[in-house]
C-alpha cells in the first residue's frame, strides 16, 4: 500500500489528506501509523483520520482519499547508518581475530625456529 500525503481544497478551506494506493481498497480508521523502511532512511508518518471522503478504481489499483489531523512526519536517518557501522565494526572484529591468530601462528613458528637453532649451537 502506498501513502501520499498532502494539502487538498474542500469546502472552502486547506485540509490535511492522505491519498492511499493499493490492489485493495483502504479502510483506515483513527490513529494511525505508517513506517516506510529504506536504505538509507525509515520515514514514519502518524495522523487520525477523521473521514474518508472519495475512493476509484482503474481496474488495476484502488485509490481512497481520507481527511486527516494530527499528522506527524518523523524521518529516521541514524538507524539505517547504526547497522552499516555495526556490520562495519563486526567486520572489523572478525578481520582482526583472523590476523591475531595469524600473526600467533608466526609467532609459534619463529619460537621453534629459534629452538631448532639453539639447540643445534649446543
Amino acid at each position: 500500500m502506498e501513502y501520499v500525503f498532502g494539502e487538498v481544497f474542500r469546502n472552502g478551506s486547506y485540509i490535511e489528506n492522505v491519498k492511499t494506493t493499493g490492489k485493495e481498497h483502504s479502510d483506515l480508521k483513527g490513529f494511525c501509523h505508517v513506517e516506510r523502511i529504506y536504505p538509507d532512511m525509515i520515514i514514519t508518518d502518524d495522523f487520525r483520520v477523521v473521514k474518508k471522503y472519495n475512493s476509484a478504481e482503474n481496474g488495476e489499483q484502488c485509490f481512497d482519499w481520507y481527511e486527516i489531523d494530527s499528522y506527524r512526519r518523523t524521518v529516521d536517518r541514524f538507524s539505517p547508518a547504526r547497522e552499516v557501522i555495526e556490520t562495519g565494526i563486526s567486520d572489523s572484529q572478525d578481520a582482526i581475530c583472523i590476523l591475531s591468530e595469524d600473526v600467533e601462528m608466526r609467532l609459534s613458528e619463529i619460537e621453534d625456529a629459534l629452538c631448532e637453532i639453539s639447540a643445534l649451537q649446543e
